[in-house]
């Protein structure tokens, strides 16, 4: 079983490393240099015996500090925005209060988080780095992840809510299928993302849109999907260009299907301004059902996910978490599945 957190000290680092507190203290908080081979040994000492290395909480000598970390990679969305007033809903009923971040793909980030004194830990981020989670839950602070990507290398204790993102994807397809659209396309969100943090292949949505694909024999080649636009105008322009083409080699697709409302917004918009129209010449489809959807023209179909429910869930989960509220033969991660339901609008 393993050891609760708070029960290992930094003399139990030192010894496992085999090096003084000093050196422990240098590692931790990143401010005196320390030879790789000591620091390497460190860092394998913390994550094996779960050290939280947390000044605040040392000076609390043990009490909670009532406060929970929401990490997040668009937190002026409207999806987050419905997320993060569920779980402050909940949170408050326990007596919880919630800081909101977004996420910083480096070090020193991961090590800002673990030497303040958090309670407990919400990660919603598809571009979070997983080597970063798993850094977060080996510090042994309750963690709960909201499963936007496929994680397949995390391990210890924490607890894992999918939102339906998946089942989602693959509803959306069939959906265009069923519609009679055979050259589907895949538009993924805006943004430059460094391969080594974030890959197309592990997000949940094109995973089951590719599954999907498969399923029916659909053909998925590079000119497939669409990705990495830095925003609105490339997206735009990149339609307008794409639904321009009437060569052999790139078929006009006649299904788009969309990672996020926003980004089919401007995806109907580079449709129009090639001179299609949706939904007679294609289909598309969004995600999250937003506000959005209803003051488009033609109006969006999109996917309803349970966001209520979902950051309920969140803070449910990880007070059970702080509180160690499960049986000795538990198996972790744990996990936590809901699911999402296609709303069919006119741009079908």
């Amino acid at each position: 079983m393993e050891k609760k957190r708070g029960r290992s000290s930094r003399a139990d680092v030192a010894k496992e490393a085999g090096v003084s507190e000093t050196i422990v203290s240098y590692v931790i908080n990143a401010n005196r240099y320390v030879a790789a081979e000591k620091r390497r040994a460190v860092e394998k000492a913390v994550a094996k015996l779960h050290y939280s290395p947390n000044t605040f909480a040392r000076a609390l000598k043990g009490k909670k500090t009532n406060h929970i970390l929401f990490i997040a990679d668009d937190i002026g969305s409207e999806h987050f925005g419905e997320i993060i007033s569920a779980m402050d809903r909940t949170a408050y009923g326990k007596g919880y209060f919630i800081s909101l971040c977004s996420d910083h793909n480096d070090d020193f980030f991961v090590r800002r988080i673990y030497e303040r004194f958090f309670d407990g830990i919400v990660v919603a981020s598809a571009s979070f780095a997983e080597k970063n989670i798993q850094k977060l839950i080996q510090t042994g602070i309750p963690l709960v992840l909201f499963a936007i990507r496929h994680y397949e290398h995390l391990k210890g204790r924490y607890a894992c809510i999918h939102t339906g993102l998946y089942e989602g994807a693959r509803s959306c397809v069939r959906a265009l299928y069923e519609r009679g659209r055979k050259k589907l396309l895949f538009v993924d969100r805006f943004g430059n993302y460094n391969t080594s943090q974030y890959a197309l292949q592990s997000d949940e949505r094109y995973r089951g849109f590719a599954d999907q694909c498969a399923e029916y024999g659909l053909p998925l080649t590079d000119a497939s999907v669409i990705s990495q636009c830095a925003g609105e105008d490339e997206l735009i322009a990149c339609i307008q260009k794409r639904f321009s083409l009437s060569s052999a080699d790139v078929a006009v697709p006649d299904g788009v299907f969309c990672i996020t409302d926003i980004i089919a917004c401007a995806v109907m918009e580079g449709i129009k301004r090639a001179g299609r129209t949706i939904p007679h010449d294609v289909s598309v489809i969004g995600f999250d059902n937003s506000r959005l959807c209803s003051y488009t023209f033609p109006q969006l179909s999109s996917v309803k996910i349970e966001r209520a429910q979902a950051g309920a869930y969140a803070v449910e989960l990880l007070d059970k978490l702080m509180k160690n509220d499960f049986p000795e033969d538990t198996v972790f991660p744990l996990h936590a599945e809901l699911s999402t339901r296609f709303i069919a609008r006119e741009s079908l």
